[in-house]
């Protein structure tokens, strides 16, 4: 199921939140849900994917798939598991439907039981509020596919501790406390909230999170579409190549709180910034899956179609490229096999659109 039709890619979009205006507005906090609605079954064409990518990502299905543990863990930690379950899904594989539906109702299991369910927070085996981020990601888009209640009472709690965590600047750090902040942690911050918010939950306090999230950013902006690390924190590591991550950080933490236009002060320059170095990225090693990976997504919702066309006739080629015989990504920066596997499949099936995180 969800597979290829005839000579296509054919996509089952599982559920999205479908706004009157089309697009999410949290930097204005004004949010049309009377018009709201989920769109079940529709069938989208995705014309983007190069068919000849087919055998890969199906090599690197089976072989993530391998990678499970007996509990269900994928990697190391919550946060690796659900990228590993974005994987999935992003393949059309819930935990209820596709050919890996078993495999990704154990990795939703195994990070439902890693949750400390007096906090409500996900990253205390590996990843800090990296792995949190990533896990509530991966929470929010089961319980869009999938209702259920535990997990949205364990999505409602992960959300809660995102809010409680926002420090007085607006942003995120490694540990769950409003203490200090950084561009890279609050980007996986603002893509949970935009992804739980999608299908009902956090409310005002997500819009409020989130609007103070796009004041924090724009303080990390250079000015010459590059972000620093921290607000006011300089610009080593923001220009050339190894500016694409924080780079493609920035834009999607704009974009995520529902910042979309061209001649936005600083989406403009950041999206000029990674047309201009995104290539060369794709040829370094430098936080080469973080960054890809929301490179991907800014080039994706960029408002400007040929960014993405663009991006994806590099990308695509140059990530398959990188697959090894067994199937299987490396690491590279991050923390291990599962991870780089992981995110070359994420990013190899964002033209499925099967996410709702991921539609434009």
């Amino acid at each position: 199921m969800n597979r290829l039709l005839g000579a296509g890619r054919w996509s089952l979009v599982a559920g999205c939140w479908s706004l009157a205006t089309g697009r999410w507005s949290l930097a204005t906090g004004r949010w049309p849900l009377a018009a709201g609605c989920w769109l079940l079954g529709a069938m989208l064409t995705a014309v983007d994917a190069p068919l000849q990518l087919d055998a890969t990502i199906d090599k690197g299905l089976a072989a993530l798939v391998k990678l499970q543990e007996p509990s269900g863990a994928l990697g190391n930690g919550a946060g690796i598991t659900a990228l590993g379950g974005m994987a999935l899904l992003a393949g059309g594989h819930t935990p209820v439907r596709g050919q890996y539906n078993e495999a990704c109702r154990k990795a939703l299991h195994y990070v439902l039981s890693r949750q400390d369910r007096a906090r409500g927070y996900l990253g205390n085996d590996y990843g800090n509020m990296y792995g949190h981020g990533f896990a509530t990601l991966f929470l929010a888009e089961c319980y869009g596919m999938e209702p259920s209640e535990p997990v949205r009472h364990s999505l409602e709690a992960a959300i809660d501790l995102i809010h409680r965590s926002q420090n007085a600047e607006g942003g995120w750090r490694y540990q769950p406390v409003p203490v200090d902040a950084d561009i890279s942690v609050t980007i996986c911050q603002v893509m949970a909230l935009r992804a739980a918010w999608n299908v009902g939950v956090g409310g005002k306090a997500s819009v409020d999170a989130s609007a103070r999230a796009i004041a924090y950013v724009r303080r990390c902006a250079t000015g010459a579409g590059g972000f620093s690390y921290t607000a006011g924190g300089g610009n080593w590591g923001t220009e050339g190549p190894e500016g694409v991550p924080r780079a493609a950080a920035g834009a999607m933490s704009l974009i995520g709180a529902g910042v979309h236009e061209a001649g936005d002060p600083h989406l403009g320059p950041a999206l000029r910034f990674l047309r201009r170095h995104v290539g060369g990225h794709l040829a370094s090693s430098n936080y080469f899956w973080y960054g890809q990976y929301y490179a991907a997504q800014a080039m994706f919702h960029s408002p400007e179609r040929a960014d993405w066309d663009n991006y994806w006739g590099a990308a695509a080629t140059a990530i398959a490229a990188r697959q090894s015989p067994d199937g299987t990504w490396p690491g590279l920066e991050g923390p291990g096999t599962a991870y780089g596997t992981a995110m070359a499949l994420i990013i190899l099936q964002i033209p499925n659109q099967y996410l709702p995180i991921f539609q434009r």
